[in-house]
């Protein structure tokens, strides 16, 4: 067996937010683009420099590589795959990463963003496409970048903002694969999640900073948030997180605690109502 989860940055934006992934994590990841972009897998050897929005072009260099990248996803027991929609690399890949992983027995989780409001084309397609996603998918993560600028009562430039979000999704990659050890897909029982980060040595007001930030329009009342912390979280502390965020909700969170020894990077995963997106 290579091991039990493998993370997949597909297309620029997935490939931007895995390197971001530090080498002394053990994360293994594989890397899946078009053009001479130092990919694991890269498609078209560089005759092709992006699919310039077209999901289709995505699709068929992907399908022309499937049997490369089905022996990449193969060993594995779950597959984390990152990418941008809107455009056509990422977005037209992740249908054929699906097909290997089904192929294989194995299980994928998509962590994907969506373009700013002002990408209105991008972010209208990105929207159709993230129904595809989720519905292939056996959890979506969702980011909606467009709500990065607003963070912490602020407003971020463009590239901040988007640098921003994409050590977030890190963040949230690196609290997947690590929960994948334990019963995952049973405490994030929902098909569909955003996330909502803040920090603080207090845990409770990071928790509470970030239920006023979440990155997808979401209702927080909808179903059980899982509260993720970097470091551990004593059990007077849990029992304070919990009930805060239950009496904000009406329903009881879980608490997963880190390993780390000191801080308290709060990683709230918000569910969504799966029926909400698809109609």
């Amino acid at each position: 067996m290579a091991g039990r989860t493998l993370v997949i940055g597909s297309g620029g934006a997935g490939q931007n937010t895995v390197s971001k992934i530090p080498d002394a994590s053990g994360i293994p990841v594989v890397t899946i683009n078009t053009g001479d972009h130092g990919s694991t897998i890269s498609m078209a050897d560089g005759n092709v420099e992006g699919c310039r929005g077209d999901q289709d072009l995505g699709w068929a260099l992907a399908h022309d590589y499937k049997e490369e990248i089905c022996r990449a996803v193969t060993g594995y027991s779950n597959i984390i795959v990152t990418a941008g929609l809107g455009g056509g690399t990422g977005s037209g890949t992740i249908p054929i990463i699906d097909e290997c992983v089904k192929a294989s027995g194995a299980r994928m989780i998509s962590v994907v963003s969506i373009p700013m409001h002002f990408e209105a084309l991008r972010r209208e397609t990105a929207l159709r496409q993230m129904k595809k996603i989720i519905q292939i998918s056996d959890r979506t993560i969702l980011f909606d970048i467009g709500k990065m600028p607003s963070r912490g009562g602020g407003s971020l430039p463009i590239n901040k903002a988007i640098s921003m979000a994409d050590e977030l999704m890190k963040e949230a990659i690196v609290r997947i694969y690590n929960m994948l050890d334990g019963p995952f897909f049973s405490t994030l029982s929902e098909k569909v999640y955003t996330i909502a980060y803040r920090s603080s040595n207090d845990p409770v007001k990071a928790a509470v900073w970030a239920m006023e930030e979440y990155l997808f329009d979401a209702d927080p009342r909808y179903g059980k948030i899982i509260v993720t912390s970097d470091s551990k979280i004593g059990t007077a502390d849990a029992e304070a997180v919990s009930e805060t965020i239950g009496n904000m909700t009406g329903i009881i969170p879980e608490v997963v605690s880190g390993e780390e020894e000191e801080g308290h990077g709060i990683l709230l995963f918000i569910p969504i109502s799966y029926r909400s997106l698809l109609s």
